[in-house]
């Protein structure tokens, strides 16, 4: 802020004012208001300015070097006590003040002044220039993070970024087939289109599917399967047609651009997106949708988080808490309701979110940060994540009314730490190329021409073992068999078998033997024989003339195929042009 020491000094009452002046040495109490202020600004514009500044506490000292190096000279409570976990004293417990029964003011109200108009803290300009002379600036804020994670119970790591590369393949081909369907009112996949995209997903959802023991017990249901349907159609390459998704002209484009292209642009329409808002996912928390702007546009908080991505380094672990701290510290805030009074638990009068303790950021932005990282950066494969059972993982909630029933109050609330990917850092813009990590690897495989394949010396890191199991059987410990049927499976979803010769030449000193060498290469020809050419309809003919005559007609014969006496066989893509056509021969096409 522009606003002198003077000024500032202008908008306290005169017993606030000896409170202050009674820090100054040698300074006189009494007399009136403009005299107290003159001799404030002649102690702190004057000489003694620094002897006044060592008299402050450690904590306090470092309050006035954030608010003297911030580029608007501003001191925030909230960003202070994220970077510090403590803050300062602007009052003196225990001493009462001039002419009143409040505490004193500390000498750190001599530096750090409160614009009521502006709601905000913030040094004078002209005092701010004089303490920079001096004031030394703050130490850099930094981020925690970790190359390992201690091995908790019942904590599961995942590594998301192949399972990302192959999946977006594996569900753009399932919208190819129309096979999801979506609510036309809300685009939403229902639980019956959850389930079948939970069985396509690489490893699995996050969480296993549940069934409720009863109907009020809370469910955490899919993150991964209900993340993929919500990217495709805000990426523009979904759309939905007759209550089915289906491949846009984009859609049709990226099953044959390669996958880390495809992410990099679901991630930035992502970020744009109005069609959906994370925080809706956060069922507990009722009223989101009542009358009036209630909840703060997404795109913010989306660029707030991504910002903060961007700091991340890449290979190291994260705990969510302090990726949270750090946006706080760092100014990456952002809103996430414009009316907490309309947001509650169980009741909407005495669980408002409204009331006090209710409304912090650990309730909706922290909540709607893991729900952001959790459900679509960790789709995405852009960071791997090490989460817990949401069911007391987190009980900072348990003193808001209502929520006693609630063994969670986010399905998210379970994530524990993030680690950037290579695959991220190319998506973030961080990196120019996508260049894929090596596996790292200890291991010494023996590959025998029964396309049996036995460890001979270290262990399968989890990535070396979600690779093989895409290929092979399990026959024991330490050993698998590569399975013809289990191999064509995994290049119908796209995986890609030179990745499996790679694996096992990199890894066993000899060559491989011919017998896998054949089995390798005959898979790798007969798993893409065929291909599906997009999704048809049956059409049952009243006869086998009148088959005859749609199927030979110069008009409607292009558009099908004979598949029986009495049976047509149209592309779903043809079917409005077939019946035009059919029309035209003086023939109906009942459903």
């Amino acid at each position: 802020m522009s606003m002198t020491l003077r000024d500032a000094l202008a908008r306290f009452t005169v017993p606030e004012l000896k409170d202050l002046v009674s820090y100054l040495p040698g300074a006189e109490t009494a007399g009136r208001k403009d005299e107290v202020i003159e001799r404030i600004v002649a102690g702190m514009l004057g000489p003694g300015l620094e002897a006044i500044w060592s008299g402050l506490d450690e904590t306090q000292q470092a309050a006035v070097a954030e608010a003297v190096h911030h580029p608007l000279g501003e001191y925030s409570e909230q960003r202070f006590r994220a970077k510090y976990q403590r803050v300062p004293s602007f009052q003196v417990a225990g001493a009462k003040s001039h002419g009143y029964s409040g505490n004193k003011r500390s000498a750190l109200g001599l530096f750090i002044h409160y614009a009521r108009d502006e709601r905000c803290h913030f040094v004078p300009a002209d005092l701010g220039t004089r303490l920079k002379a001096f004031v030394p600036a703050p130490a850099p804020l930094g981020l925690k993070n970790s190359e390992t994670l201690a091995d908790d119970e019942g904590l599961t790591m995942r590594l998301t970024e192949r399972e990302a590369l192959q999946e977006v393949v594996v569900m753009l081909r399932t919208v190819e087939q129309a096979r999801i369907p979506v609510s036309e009112k809300t685009a939403l996949p229902g639980t019956a289109a959850l389930r079948f995209l939970t069985e396509k997903l690489a490893g699995g959802d996050f969480y296993p599917w549940g069934e409720k023991k009863n109907k009020w017990d809370q469910e955490i249901g899919p993150i991964k399967a209900f993340a993929w349907p919500m990217l495709l159609q805000a990426g523009g390459l979904a759309i939905r047609a007759g209550g089915r998704l289906a491949l846009s002209p984009a859609g049709v484009k990226a099953l044959s651009a390669p996958p880390a292209e495809v992410l990099h642009g679901l991630w930035r329409k992502w970020l744009k997106t109005t069609m959906f808002d994370e925080f809706s996912r956060i069922d507990a928390i009722k009223g989101q949708n009542s009358k009036g702007r209630v909840m703060s546009a997404v795109a913010p908080r989306r660029a707030a988080i991504e910002e903060a991505l961007r700091v991340c380094a890449v290979g190291r672990w994260i705990a969510v808490d302090e990726f949270s701290r750090f946006m706080q510290a760092s100014d990456r805030f952002f809103a996430v309701t414009h009316d907490p009074w309309s947001l509650y638990v169980c009741e909407r009068q005495y669980g408002s979110l409204g009331y006090e303790g209710s409304n912090g950021w650990n309730i909706l932005q922290g909540r709607y940060i893991s729900a952001v990282l959790f459900e679509y950066a960790a789709t995405l494969g852009m960071v791997d994540v090490a989460y817990f059972d949401p069911a007391g993982a987190c009980d900072d909630y348990r003193d808001m009314w209502g929520t006693d029933d609630l063994a969670f109050l986010s399905r998210y609330d379970g994530l524990s730490h993030i680690r950037l990917t290579a695959l991220g850092a190319y998506v973030l813009g961080l990196d120019a190329a996508y260049r894929p990590v090596a596996i790292p690897s200890n291991v010494a495989l023996s590959v025998l021409p029964s396309l049996q394949v036995n460890v001979v010396r270290g262990a399968l890191g989890a990535e070396e073992a979600l690779l093989l199991e895409n290929w092979a059987e399990p026959v024991q410990a330490g050993s698998w068999r590569l399975d013809r049927e289990k191999t064509l499976s995994a290049i119908e979803k796209g995986y890609d078998i030179a990745e499996l010769r790679g694996f096992l030449e990199s890894r066993d000193d000899m060559p491989l033997p011919e017998p896998v060498d054949s089995f390798i290469r005959q898979c790798e020809r007969n798993g893409k024989a065929l291909k599906t050419a997009g999704s048809a309809m049956l059409i049952e003919c009243r006869d086998n003339e009148t088959a005859e005559a749609i199927a030979g007609h110069k008009e409607t014969g292009p558009l099908c195929l004979r598949a029986g006496p009495k049976t047509l066989v149209v592309r779903s893509d043809h079917l409005d042009k077939f019946r035009e056509r059919v029309h035209l021969l003086g023939f109906g096409m009942a459903s």
